[in-house]
């Protein structure tokens, strides 16, 4: 287990080495505005910093053989979820749907703490919107409101 969880880090990391420096030859942004490399620079920045931490962790990590590999998102469960956000953010919006939706998974998936079910999806929201509409000048789906 240790060793396959070593050998898809160093592929995400490789991965992510490639996907940044094909990003950094994309055209700078114009009028102060970030470029279109911005964004997966900063993911693959991201996706390299958590497979080192999947690398450092799993040489320390205690696996018992007779674990059982749990499935949280199975189709079955996701779907209809996913597909009603997308119909209902052309109506109702990014803004008030996505906090809606999050926390919906999040309860879903059984998650009780109420700092958690409050936090996480506004403040998820929030950042997707500063990411995306301030800083990459992307409108999002604004409904009727």
């Amino acid at each position: 287990m240790k060793k396959i969880a070593n050998v898809i880090a160093c592929i995400f990391i490789a991965v992510s080495l490639y996907a940044f420096f094909t990003a950094r030859t994309f055209p700078p942004g114009s009028n102060g505005a970030l470029g279109p490399g911005f964004f997966p620079q900063v993911l693959a920045v991201l996706v390299m910093f958590l497979s080192v931490l999947e690398l450092i962790g799993s040489r320390h990590a205690v696996i018992p053989e007779d674990r059982r590999e749990v499935t949280l998102f199975r189709k079955e469960n996701l779907k209809p979820a996913v597909i009603a956000y997308i119909w209902a953010l052309k109506y109702i919006g990014f803004r008030i749907m996505t906090p809606i939706y999050l926390f919906s998974m999040l309860f879903f998936f059984k998650v009780r703490n109420k700092l958690v079910l409050a936090g996480v999806p506004l403040g998820i929201t929030i950042l997707l919107y500063y990411v995306f509409s301030v800083l990459l000048h992307v409108q999002l789906p604004r409904g009727v409101f």
